[in-house]
């Protein structure tokens, strides 16, 4: 129950809140970001009442951040790519619905809603309330996983599903290792890659295979280069 009511409680804010935004704010994708940020910023004091009770001493740093932010946007983009040659995106109507409507403000909406305030907001709860507490109960391994599993789910469509769930394990390792900021960092980069491949044609298109595919297995080398400093990582402890 201690793991559940938080995320409730934050899906109970942010419905309530984005139907009274509709009587003011037209119930439309172009005003999906603006209504989103507002319901964020909204939600923020009570999620951070859950983690208040818990909040770890750990400060941010350099290494950590740096290199989280780097793993989060490769894989990111890795996953982006792999799932793209998939059937997954034309089956799910729901995701190309979010996608439109999370793709389709100015750039400024996008950086500010999809890059800084969801990251900072989903790792308060999901890894800062969430795993923290699920921890607790099961151990480091078991909580990294079922809090993984728990945050592709209430994405609700089987992109994201598989995304964020996946993602999702090495935000939370992350969490474990180095704190809510290296988790933070990295969900921030796996953002900003999503962004920047809607409205920017940075990567080859799938149709250019061998590019497509070359660029895939760069990025998952250089993740796992950065996984390996992150493991190897020694500038922040794990005094709580």
């Amino acid at each position: 129950w201690s793991v559940i009511y938080p995320v409730g409680m934050y899906f109970v804010i942010s419905n309530i809140a984005m139907l009274v935004l509709t009587m003011f704010l037209p119930a439309k994708e172009e005003t999906y970001l603006l209504r989103h940020i507002i319901v964020t910023l909204a939600a923020f004091p009570v999620v951070y009442s859950f983690y208040q009770g818990q909040k770890e001493a750990r400060r941010p740093k350099l290494f950590s951040s740096f290199f989280a932010f780097f793993a989060g946007a490769l894989v990111g983009a890795a996953l982006n790519n792999v799932i793209a040659l998939t059937p997954l995106i034309s089956v799910s109507e729901t995701y190309q619905s979010v996608s439109r409507a999370f793709f389709g403000g100015t750039l400024f909406l996008e950086i500010v809603a999809v890059c800084v305030l969801t990251p900072a907001l989903e790792e308060l709860l999901y890894r800062g309330v969430v795993y923290r507490r699920l921890r607790g109960w099961l151990g480091v391994w078991p909580s990294v996983l079922f809090s993984a599993l728990l945050f592709g789910l209430m994405h609700a469509n089987i992109v994201q599903f598989v995304y964020a769930g996946l993602i999702g394990i090495l935000l939370a390792w992350l969490m474990e290792k180095y704190g809510l900021w290296a988790a933070v960092s990295a969900h921030i980069g796996a953002n900003l890659i999503s962004v920047l491949r809607s409205e920017f044609s940075v990567f080859p298109a799938k149709e250019e295979t061998m590019a497509y595919l070359a660029w895939t297995g760069a990025f998952l080398l250089a993740f796992l280069v950065c996984l390996w400093a992150l493991y190897r990582g020694t500038d922040d402890t794990r005094s709580r």
